[in-house]
């Protein structure tokens, strides 16, 4: 089975300064499992259909990327993105992005890139999840993992120009 990984460029001006402020070219991330777009979304977390018109490309532009999973791996992922369903977004986390105070994280909650990176590491893919990752950060980390090929050039330059993420324990999911 393969998840798609969607990074999103900005299409307005929340955009623009969620891109300034994480120092990325992306303002949001989704993973698809199963026919379904898994978002953390202000206000909570949502599950909807590949087809629905506010998410997925286009309307917005950026990259869908093809990563490989095993079934059981597949299995793993789905569980966890199922079991944040509904769950608030962080927006204390992406206030401490803005006024860099990372303490602001709170512990259950997730913003975009932390989801899609927690639903990899539930699965396998990543032996620790991330906090205060970006997207790029993302990237490289699958890259690194051997499951997507070379990401887009210039990449790794803007990731390690970026503030380093705070490695978190994988989440527990049972399948």
């Amino acid at each position: 089975m393969t998840a798609i990984v969607r990074l999103y460029r900005p299409s307005d001006f929340a955009g623009r300064l969620i891109c300034w402020r994480l120092e990325s070219d992306y303002s949001h991330a989704t993973i698809e499992l199963d026919g379904l777009i898994y978002s953390a979304t202000f206000p909570h977390i949502v599950a909807v259909a590949e087809n629905d018109p506010s998410f997925g490309m286009p309307p917005r532009q950026g990259l869908a990327l093809e990563v490989r999973l095993s079934d059981d791996e597949a299995a793993r992922a789905l569980a966890y993105c199922r079991s944040m369903v509904g769950s608030d977004y962080d927006v204390l986390a992406m206030l401490g992005w803005a006024f860099r105070i990372e303490r602001m994280q709170r512990p259950g909650h997730v913003y975009c890139f932390e989801y899609v990176a927690d639903a990899l590491a539930a699965a396998g893919v990543f032996q620790q999840s991330k906090r205060l990752i970006t997207g790029e950060q993302l990237l490289n980390d699958l890259y690194r993992a051997g499951r997507i090929a070379e990401p887009p050039a210039g990449t790794a330059r803007i990731a390690w120009a970026q503030r380093r993420p705070v490695t978190v324990r994988a989440p527990k999911v049972t399948t």
